[in-house]
C-alpha cells in the first residue's frame, strides 16, 4: 500500500488526539477534570484497547473525516473484557451523533461484555454536523439496538456503570438512568431539560447544580454514590466490576474476634462495624448510603466469594422500614439476583413505615409489597441472620418468606434475638422459625462454609442463556 494512503489516515486519526487540541485540553485541566481519553486510559489495562469509531466518514476531496463527540473501547480491567465509551464535553457538547455505540451495545449483549460509560453532555445532536457537506458517511448502525431500547434489554444481563462528572442531560442523563450504577463527582449535574431548554421554556435562568445537582440526586437515591473527583470515580467503577468474580480467598477483618460485642441486648447501635466483622477485610462496597440510611446495601466478599448484603441500621430511625427503604432493598436485591450473588441479610429492625406528613407510621404500602414479589422471583441463596428484632412485616421485607418457590440457604438468630410471637402455629408467620441460634462469632464461620458449596456467581452467569429480569431504574 502506498505510504501516502497510509499516511492520510494517520493525520485524520491525530486530530482526535489530545495533542492535537492543547487548547480544548488546557480547558478540561484548569477544572481539574480529565478529558476523554485520559478517562479511558486510566480505566483500562494499558495495552488492552481496540478504539472503535475513529474515522466517521470520507469527504468529497477523498480525506478521511474523523469522528466528533467522544472516544470508545473494547479492552480490559485487570484482564477482564469491559467496553468503555467516554463523551467529549469540549466536541460539540459530547453530542451522540454516530452508530458506533449502538454496535457496542449489541456486542455487549451479545457477549454479556460489561459496560462502563462516562456521560457527561447535552445529549443527541440536534443537527449532524456533516449534514450538507456531501461526505459519504461511514458510521451507519451496525447492531441489534438504537441507545435506549439497547440499554434496556442490557440491564439486568449486562452489568452497566454510569460515571457522571459534569452536566449530563437529556439523553446523556438517560444512559446514567438506564445503568445499573451511577457514580458522579460533586458539582455534577444529571437532568432530562437542560438549562437552555428550561429558560426558554419557563424564563428561568439556572446553572446545572441548581436545576439538577447531584447533591439532590444522593439524598433522593438518583444515585449510587457521589465522590470528590474522577480519579475516585474511576477506582470505584473498576472496584465495582471486580465483583463479577470472586477472589481465590480473604482475610476476616481484626474486629471478627469481637463481634459478639458490637450489638448491645436494647438501644441504638451501628451496624457498620457488625457488617465489617462478617465479611473480608476493605471489601465492603456501599451502594446508595445517604438515601433511606435505616438499612445498608452493600457489595462484599466472604472467604472471597461475592455476596450481597442487606443490613437493617438501628442507628437511623431505629432500622425501621421506610417506604424508601423498601426501594432500595428491592432494587438491590434485583442486581444481586440479576448477577448471581449470594444475599446476606441482618435484621433488627422493629417494624415497616409509611411516611406521613407527622412522620413514620408503622403500615404497609405497596413500596413494601413490592420487595416480596422482588423476593419471591428471587433465586439466589439468601441466608439471614437475626440480630434483634423483625417486627410486624420487617423481617419478610429483608429476607423474603420461605415459600413453595425457594426456602432460605440459611436461617439463624443470635441470643439477642427478640422472638415476639411465641405461638409457633399463628396465620402469620413471624420469624421465630430458625435453623439454629448462633453465637455471634460462628456466624462468618457459618457463612463461609455454606458459600462453599456453591457455584461461584462467573460460573452460573456462564450457564444462563436468558435473562431473568431487569434492575429497576431510578
Amino acid at each position: 500500500m502506498r505510504d501516502y494512503l497510509i499516511n492520510k489516515l494517520r493525520s485524520a486519526k491525530a486530530l482526535r488526539f489530545d495533542a492535537s487540541r492543547p487548547l480544548a485540553v488546557e480547558k478540561v485541566h484548569s477544572t481539574d477534570h480529565l478529558t476523554a481519553r485520559e478517562r479511558t486510559a486510566m480505566l483500562l489495562d494499558p495495552g488492552s484497547e481496540v478504539e472503535f469509531g475513529a474515522i466517521a466518514a470520507r469527504d468529497v476531496d477523498g480525506d478521511w473525516v474523523p469522528e466528533k463527540g467522544g472516544v470508545d473501547f473494547i479492552g480490559t480491567i485487570d484482564g477482564k473484557t469491559v467496553i468503555t465509551s467516554s463523551t467529549d464535553y469540549t466536541d460539540r457538547g459530547g453530542g451522540y451523533g454516530a452508530a458506533r455505540l449502538e454496535h457496542l451495545l449489541s456486542l455487549a449483549h451479545q457477549q454479556r461484555w460489561p459496560i462502563a460509560f462516562f456521560v457527561d453532555g447535552g445529549g443527541s445532536r440536534a443537527r449532524h454536523p456533516r449534514a450538507g457537506l456531501d461526505h459519504l458517511e461511514l458510521s451507519g448502525q451496525i447492531g441489534r439496538f438504537t441507545l435506549f431500547d439497547g440499554m434496556a434489554e442490557l440491564s439486568g444481563w449486562v452489568p452497566t456503570v454510569a460515571i457522571v462528572s459534569g452536566p449530563s442531560f437529556a439523553g446523556h442523563a438517560s444512559l446514567a438512568g438506564f445503568s445499573d450504577i451511577v457514580i458522579t463527582t460533586r458539582g455534577s449535574a444529571i437532568g432530562m431539560g437542560g438549562p437552555p431548554m428550561v429558560e426558554a421554556a419557563l424564563g428561568l435562568t439556572l446553572t446545572p447544580q441548581e436545576l439538577a445537582g447531584v447533591e439532590m440526586h444522593e439524598l433522593t437515591g438518583g444515585i449510587d454514590l457521589l465522590v470528590d473527583d474522577e480519579h475516585t470515580a474511576i477506582e470505584l467503577a473498576k472496584q465495582y466490576l471486580s465483583y463479577l468474580w470472586d477472589h481465590p480467598n480473604g482475610e476476616p477483618h481484626p474486629s471478627a474476634e469481637k463481634i459478639a460485642e458490637l450489638v448491645p441486648e436494647s438501644g441504638p447501635y451501628d451496624i457498620y462495624p457488625v457488617i465489617n466483622a462478617l465479611v473480608d477485610e476493605d471489601s465492603v462496597f456501599e451502594l446508595r448510603p445517604q438515601f433511606a440510611a435505616s438499612v445498608v446495601t452493600a457489595i462484599a466478599r466472604i472467604e472471597g466469594k461475592t455476596v450481597g448484603v442487606t443490613a437493617s441500621n438501628p442507628n437511623v430511625d431505629s432500622g425501621i422500614i421506610t417506604e424508601a427503604a423498601a426501594t432500595k432493598i428491592g432494587r438491590f436485591v434485583e442486581l444481586c439476583d440479576a448477577y448471581e450473588y449470594p444475599i446476606i441479610s441482618l435484621i433488627d429492625s422493629p417494624y415497616t413505615a409509611l411516611e406521613t406528613e407527622t412522620g413514620l407510621q408503622p403500615g404497609v404500602s405497596r413500596w413494601h409489597t413490592r420487595v416480596l414479589q422482588t423476593h419471591q422471583h428471587r433465586t439466589v441463596p439468601i441466608a439471614s441472620i437475626q440480630l434483634r428484632k423483625a417486627g410486624g412485616f420487617s423481617g419478610h421485607v429483608m429476607a423474603g418468606s420461605p415459600t413453595g418457590h425457594s426456602v432460605p440457604l440459611w436461617q439463624v438468630a443470635w441470643p439477642t434475638a427478640e422472638l415476639g410471637v411465641e405461638d409457633p402455629f399463628t396465620a402469620t408467620r413471624n420469624f421465630n422459625s430458625f435453623d439454629d441460634v448462633i453465637e455471634p462469632n460462628e456466624t462468618r464461620i457459618g457463612l463461609s462454609r455454606l458459600l462453599a458449596h456453591l457455584p461461584t456467581s462467573a460460573e452460573v452467569r456462564s450457564r444462563q442463556r436468558v435473562k431473568k429480569h431487569s434492575i429497576d431504574t431510578w
